[in-house]
């Protein structure tokens, strides 16, 4: 008897209904972190790879060698590119737009390097009207301003050398996203200033001690939070998300390609 009034409290279907959509998350939350251990398993690759370079130094010519020492301790990259939003499983997330910015890099040892930028992007977002009917749930477009700022660190592949004026890299970093309002949005889903991470490889080109130029892959991953309208269904028409798929949060990668140029100081 007790049993049966538990299961018909309203409370506890509500949190069994929370359980069931964290589960549902799970598997989410797992393949946006699944190229974090394929980046840290490269890491000790590179690592290796490093200490051979150095190694290859010894008994070379140096006015010979491929290799050329590099001095940079600082350097403040502008850059500018393109970012490919997923958008989530809704489609209402950032999505693909314009993006720039600048990045500090700090020298901290010869392959290591601290990393901190700010970057813009004008971003779409896809607008719809989750109480509609399928079918006229299309409510257009509109252009989100996001501020992202994170922290990082950087690996210089080949340590503080060039191989032929070029330095590969890879790297890490998190911080912040923040999305400005979107009036024309009236949906009830906001994205403000969730939490993102992501890997980075680049590759840097030096045509002297003070200025170099860059290409950069870069995918910052964030989470989408869903309003609950989205999982509730219009009368005689379907909701925007199937509660018993998704989850009412979703990480989603970003692709991002940058270009930029990076001016040296304290060489």
């Amino acid at each position: 008897m007790s049993n049966t009034a538990s299961n018909d409290d309203p409370t506890v279907a509500r949190r069994h209904g929370r359980t069931a959509q964290r589960l549902r998350a799970l598997p989410s939350c797992r393949r946006a972190i699944a190229p974090l251990y394929r980046i840290a398993a490269t890491a000790a690759v590179m690592s290796t790879a490093i200490t051979a370079t150095a190694a290859a130094q010894v008994g070379h010519n140096p006015l010979h060698s491929p290799y050329r020492d590099l001095r940079v301790k600082q350097q403040f990259t502008f850059m500018g590119g393109y970012l490919g939003g997923g958008g989530g499983s809704a489609g209402v997330g950032p999505r693909d737009g314009p993006i720039g910015g600048v990045r500090y890099s700090l020298s901290l040892s010869a392959p290591l390097e601290l990393t901190l930028g700010v970057y813009d992007g004008h971003l779409t977002r896809h607008l719809l009207d989750p109480t509609a009917p399928v079918g006229q749930r299309d409510a257009g477009t509109a252009i989100q301003s996001v501020l992202i700022a994170d922290a990082g660190f950087t690996l210089r592949i080949t340590g503080a050398k060039t191989w032929h004026g070029f330095a590969p890299y890879m790297g890490f970093s998190m911080g912040v996203a923040n999305g400005t309002a979107v009036l024309e949005d009236n949906s009830s889903f906001t994205f403000r200033r969730p939490f993102q991470f992501g890997p980075r490889l680049g590759l840097r080109y030096y045509r002297g001690s003070s200025v170099s130029l860059w290409v950069e892959g870069w995918d910052p991953m964030w989470r989408l939070r869903y309003p609950l309208t989205f999982f509730s269904a219009p009368s005689g028409s379907t909701p925007v998300l199937d509660p018993s798929v998704h989850g009412q949060t979703q990480w989603v990668h970003n692709p991002t390609l940058l270009v930029g140029v990076g001016i040296s100081i304290g060489s």
